[in-house]
């Protein structure tokens, strides 16, 4: 985003924070209700995580229900991203959409550019979603112009857990926090001595692509979401090569989609030494393994070079065909400031952008509780801003990213032509070959 745009958005929010008359505006879906609702309503809440998400997600339900009897709630709770983008696909399309929604970075702004999600401004300028202890800068990846449509959960960035009793039963010390590939390398090469079971990998899943170009000086996709976003093929064909041959190695495991967060993952099952998550993970993998588990910045791929950005760990948004959308608004405001429902929540779903919640929570919060705390305070005097929304058609862009890394893998393509015959596939799918844009 622009810096022009991000003072423009500021500045918006800044004036929201101070508004104190109590005022409506016309939102997309329909006009604000201005009188308290006290008829029994139905609120519908759709999520993605785990068992104790889902367990921990209720209580804060029924806490909230003891307070206002008239609010009922219908939940959908899904296992992973991907499940909800999916679901959420067929809800619009039958005008059925959840009320509030656990939304992605990577997929909500295509609702939001279709005018399918509520903007928020009316609810924070007549007082039902306070903002006043959330850092401004917080809220820009959920805003368009000068709109807040979604609100940040929390903060987490993608990195390496680690079981530190793993490593340290194998002989073999955890590098530090600003360490090189090579030496990731030297490491995965010591584990893979150390322990020698076939079902072990010491990198359970590879270093995310993303951050490997953003560790290089480029992007996936260029800001406008119209091309990618580099121009040497080289880069891409090592990140294939070295899939490759850490695979052959025997230092890298197979798997395709990300493990779920429960008994089977390869950190918590002992089957991977290191494997990239998403940082708020590290408090239900730890309760799972019984201990606390670590987190680990990925390498510097180029020396001095970062990759690494805090984002949104999830959103919560308001669907524009909601017909209860002030009081779905009231609840946003309980679940991201109410504190007795935030000792509930523990910050699971990522740091709380609420100051005041996070240094509340992170008074009391055992070791693996405030290990995220932790990383992301480290990250945040080393990380870039993050990358634009991804495009629309990034789904089918993935695919063709897939199926060129399969083939590298597979041994049907050198990384050098899957690396090509990906930018031409990319080509296509992002309207570059048709309109002759991008970089």
């Amino acid at each position: 985003m622009r810096t022009s745009t991000q003072r423009s958005i500021l500045s918006v929010l800044g004036a929201t924070l101070l508004a104190g008359a109590v005022g409506c505006s016309q939102p997309a879906g329909g006009k604000v209700q201005q009188t308290e609702q006290t008829e029994d309503i139905t609120l519908k809440f759709i999520w993605w995580g785990s068992d104790s998400r889902k367990e921990s997600t209720m209580k804060v339900i029924e806490l909230y229900q003891k307070e206002h009897p008239h609010v009922h709630f219908e939940t959908e709770s899904l296992a992973n991203t991907g499940a909800v983008a999916t679901q959420l696909a067929i809800q619009t399309a039958n005008q059925t959409t959840a009320d509030i929604i656990q939304a992605d970075y990577n997929f909500i702004y295509d609702y939001i550019n279709r005018d399918l999600i509520e903007p928020l401004n009316a609810f924070t300028e007549d007082g039902t979603l306070n903002l006043s202890e959330m850092d401004k800068s917080y809220l820009l990846p959920g805003t368009k112009g000068d709109q807040l449509y979604a609100m940040p959960i929390g903060n987490n960035s993608t990195m390496f857990i680690y079981d530190p009793q793993l490593l340290a039963s194998a002989g073999v010390p955890v590098p530090k926090n600003e360490y090189t590939i090579d030496e990731l390398y030297q490491t995965l090469k010591l584990l893979k001595q150390k322990i020698g079971r076939p079902d072990f990998y010491p990198l359970g899943n590879m270093i995310d692509v993303f951050y490997y170009l953003r560790a290089r000086g480029a992007t996936m996709y260029n800001a406008e979401g119209t091309a990618l976003g580099y121009n040497d093929d080289r880069l891409m064909a090592d990140y294939f090569a070295l899939n490759k041959q850490w695979r052959e190695e025997g230092l890298l495991g197979g798997a395709t989609t990300a493990a779920g967060n429960d008994k089977n993952h390869p950190i918590v099952a002992g089957n991977a030494a290191f494997y990239s998550v998403a940082t708020n993970s590290v408090s239900s993998l730890s309760k799972l393994a019984g201990h606390s588990l670590k987190l680990l910045p990925y390498p510097e791929v180029t020396s001095g070079q970062t990759g690494h950005f805090i984002k949104p760990s999830m959103f919560l948004a308001l669907s524009s065909y909601s017909q209860h959308k002030k009081e779905a608004a009231a609840f946003l405001d309980f679940f991201l400031n109410s504190e007795a429902a935030n000792d509930i929540l523990k910050g699971e779903r990522g740091v709380p952008v609420s100051g005041k919640i996070a240094a509340r929570l992170s008074a009391n919060l055992d070791e693996a509780g405030k290990e995220q705390y932790r990383i992301l305070d480290d990250l945040k005097t080393r990380s870039k801003p993050i990358d634009a929304p991804y495009p629309s058609s990034h789904v089918v862009v993935s695919k063709a990213y897939e199926l060129a890394l399969k083939q590298v893998t597979d041994g049907k393509l050198t990384p050098e032509q899957a690396a090509k015959q990906y930018r031409e596939q990319a080509k296509v799918y992002l309207g570059e070959a048709k309109e002759g844009t991008g970089k």
